[in-house]
C-alpha cells in the first residue's frame, strides 16, 4: 500500500504538470483528467493554492487554475 503522503505528492505533481500544459483549467476539468472526485479536487486545489503551488482566478461561476510561475510572469 502506498503511504497517503506519497499519493498526495504524486497527485500534486500530476496537477502541476497538467495545468502547465493546459493553463486555465477548471476544477471539473482537472478532476476529470486525474480521475478524482470534483469535491475532493476542489479542497485539494485550495490547499495547493494556500501552499503557493498553484494560483487561481474566478471567471463567472468557475475557478480556473494556473501554475504560480505562469502568473508571476
Amino acid at each position: 500500500m502506498i503511504p497517503k503522503y506519497r499519493k498526495n505528492n504524486d497527485l500534486s505533481e500530476k496537477i502541476k504538470r497538467l495545468i502547465s500544459q493546459n493553463p486555465g483549467l477548471s476544477i471539473k476539468e482537472i478532476a476529470k483528467a486525474t480521475n478524482v472526485n470534483r469535491q475532493f479536487m476542489a479542497g485539494f486545489l485550495f490547499k495547493m493554492e494556500e501552499k503557493g503551488e498553484v494560483a487561481s482566478r474566478k471567471v463567472g461561476p468557475a475557478r480556473i487554475y494556473f501554475n504560480c510561475e505562469a502568473v508571476a510572469k
